[in-house]
């Protein structure tokens, strides 16, 4: 019989009651577990023991990166407690989630780990210059061509972390916000699939996208600001998601294998439990473009979150030996696949459900 393990946390206030945090204290209870609140600002050996330390750091984290001394104290406190108790399970470790603050970073690791011919990340290049004529040449030697997303550099630590806009030719280069990163736009008939990933299994939902830009765009249409939360939430209705009638036929059905493969990839790659993928299907390849990877995203629309969560906890204690695979409070689920247990559903689906 397994002790109480206790999941030490912190998250802030918003997404705790984003997520109903008081349904994670119920399930934790019922699985043989002590959810304790911690504060980062204090000692953390003083509220331990913790067997595990669940967090949502990454604003404390950027901050301590651009010289924030409180958000320093906050993150060099923690390292020190996890040097101490090396057993002390993370999720998700911080050196891992620093690897995705830096977009043009986070790409190219994208872009060096996944090798396969119906999977890429589209073209990129960071912007450094504030001249037109230098910022056009940047894009041409990268193969960046019109129309291209322009997204601040640093993935998160701001509220202007998710301000991005489309940019539809070189007079509207002026628009773009240093430091940024240029990502060519991919047709992708106005549907963005989000991964939520939790340790072995994700769910796949559907969301809304930007519609089909095509050369007559490039030649009339001025720069569009948006926040990628926004245009992509559960039931947006923006102008810019409107399939034209000639672009809707072009709508393919996603192929299940290929998001399994993007999972099992990225988390080769970044080492999360809690991870957010953004893929698109580019319309006239049926490539799969990974074009955004997010840390602990919001898993709206992820049915039974914290039991899955729960379950991954448990196979972290498990595998660093804690206790026993038959214990009571430590017993795992086997998963429907041998490494991946996942589901898909849309917006229109979700609500025809309810």
């Amino acid at each position: 019989m397994c002790d109480k393990y206790v999941i030490g946390y912190w998250v802030p206030e918003k997404k705790r009651q984003k997520f109903n945090w008081n349904d994670f204290e119920d399930v934790c209870e019922s699985e043989g577990f002590r959810l304790r609140m911690i504060d980062v600002s204090l000692s953390l050996e003083k509220q331990g023991p913790l067997h595990v330390f669940l967090h949502k750091l990454t604003d404390t984290q950027s901050h301590a990166e651009s010289g924030d001394k409180n958000a320093e104290d906050i993150v060099s406190r923690l390292q020190e407690y996890i040097a101490k108790h090396p057993d002390l399970i993370v999720i998700d470790p911080l050196d891992n989630i620093r690897n995705l603050r830096n977009r043009y970073e986070s790409y190219e690791f994208i872009q060096e780990g996944i090798q396969f011919k119906d999977i890429f990340t589209p073209n990129f290049v960071e912007i450094k210059s504030n001249n037109v004529h230098e910022i056009a040449s940047t894009l041409k030697k990268r193969g960046i061509k019109y129309p291209f997303v322009c997204k601040p550099l640093i993935a998160y630590g701001s509220s202007d972390a998710h301000k991005m806009m489309i940019i539809f030719n070189e007079k509207d280069l002026k628009d773009c916000q240093l430091p940024c990163v240029a990502q060519n736009f991919i047709n992708h008939n106005a549907i963005l699939y989000k991964l939520f990933v939790v340790g072995d299994r994700f769910h796949v939902v559907e969301r809304p996208s930007f519609k089909n830009f095509y050369q007559e765009d490039c030649n009339s249409l001025s720069t569009i600001f948006f926040d990628s939360h926004d245009i992509s939430k559960s039931g947006s209705r923006s102008k810019w998601s409107i399939l034209s009638e000639d672009d809707i036929p072009l709508t393919v059905k996603p192929n299940y294998q290929i998001f399994e493969k993007i999972v099992k990839n990225i988390q080769e790659i970044f080492r999360l439990v809690l991870v957010g993928i953004d893929v698109v299907i580019e319309n006239d390849t049926g490539k799969y473009a990974i074009i955004d990877v997010n840390v602990f995203p919001g898993y709206d629309g992820y049915p039974n979150f914290f039991e899955h969560l729960i379950d991954s906890i448990k196979k972290l204690l498990i595998e660093r030996g804690f206790c026993r695979q038959n214990s009571k409070g430590c017993t795992l689920k086997k998963c429907q696949s041998d490494d991946l247990d996942s589901g898909f559903e849309s917006d229109e689906k979700r609500k025809s459900t309810k």
